[in-house]
């Protein structure tokens, strides 16, 4: 008996986890009228979800050659971003790798202000039903704005 517990204890902390958890960072550059976008995910969830479109390994000597589009390309699915009824597209800038945490960076050119922002963020939520995603806006002089998106949430319009 107390084997099994312990293997269901140990199998328990290294395979799973509790919290399914995206943070993304809008960052209003008011200078280059940008908005610089940083998203926080967990890789091995985001490995997964991707895993019928390919075999990612990120960080790997035998990283998918198309890993950055396939990423790119599933975000497209996943966040919207406008503001005035207009659509927002961003370009990829990059993404790095630190052990269990994927950083990857996009960005917006010709955002004046990030006042009515309106943001949908289903990311992983395709796949794991308890997904939430943070969504932090950020400007120099305004408050931080913060919004949480949980399954079959709607967009939400960042005001200050």
């Amino acid at each position: 008996m107390k084997l099994s517990l312990l293997t269901l204890f140990l199998f328990g902390t290294i395979g799973l986890h509790d919290f399914f958890v995206s943070i993304l960072t809008i960052r209003h550059k008011s200078d280059t009228h940008t908005l610089d976008l940083t998203w926080r995910i967990t890789a091995h969830d985001i490995e997964h979800v991707l895993a019928d479109r390919g075999d990612l390994k990120l960080g790997s000597a035998q990283e998918h050659p198309k890993a950055d589009s396939l990423l790119n390309s599933y975000f497209k699915e996943h966040l919207t971003l406008s503001q005035e009824g207009r659509q927002l597209p961003w370009k990829w800038i990059g993404k790095e790798l630190d052990g269990e945490t994927l950083y990857c960076y996009l960005q917006v050119d010709g955002v004046a202000s990030p006042d009515g922002l309106v943001v949908g963020n289903t990311l992983l939520q395709d796949v794991f039903a308890e997904q939430q995603n943070l969504v932090h806006v950020e400007a120099e002089g305004l408050p931080t704005r913060s919004y949480t998106f949980i399954l079959g949430g709607a967009s939400y319009k960042f005001k200050w």
